[in-house]
């Protein structure tokens, strides 16, 4: 590959990107500067945008399963420990999940909200929303996903990838 082909990669995944910064949301963050003792809390901006998958979507190539699976393989994918427990209520939308999750994401997870901006989009077989971070163009590693349910807003499946 040339280096004006990884240049436009790089300018594709940034104008992803761009794409998913439409909507913002501000939560508190326990923050530990070099210190244990010393924790203050910081506000943090997550940024986030709706996406609708289509089944002839090319890039879902890896990650078709989540966009379109069932509940019980939703489940099967989980590697949280304490799924069972946490609940947000209904989530009638895009912003009401990213209300519930990214609250609980600054409480417990906080490291994961540098993945931000996020996608969200809708599983409409198992009825979940599903939550994807990404990260920056030239960057390699993996994401963090995320499936809530619809009508009682239950931690489904959580997991990374590498």
């Amino acid at each position: 590959m040339s280096f004006d082909g990884l240049e436009q990669i790089i300018a594709e995944w940034e104008r992803e990107r761009d794409r998913l910064r439409v909507n913002q949301i501000t939560v508190r963050v326990d923050y530990k500067k070099k210190s244990k003792r010393n924790v203050y809390q910081k506000e943090t901006v997550i940024e986030y945008a709706f996406v609708e998958r289509d089944l002839d979507d090319e890039n879902l190539i890896g990650r078709f399963e989540l966009y379109f699976a069932d509940r019980d393989t939703l489940l099967q994918r989980d590697r949280s420990r304490n799924r069972n427990e946490i609940a947000f209520g209904e989530l009638t939308d895009e912003h009401a999940v990213a209300t519930a999750i990214f609250s609980y994401l600054a409480e417990y997870y906080s490291h994961f909200l540098e993945e931000t901006p996020f996608a969200i989009s809708y599983n409409p077989i198992a009825e979940a929303w599903i939550v994807k971070g990404t990260l920056p163009p030239g960057c390699q590693g993996g994401v963090i996903y995320y499936a809530l349910a619809k009508e009682s807003g239950k931690l489904l499946m959580m997991y990374g990838t590498r």
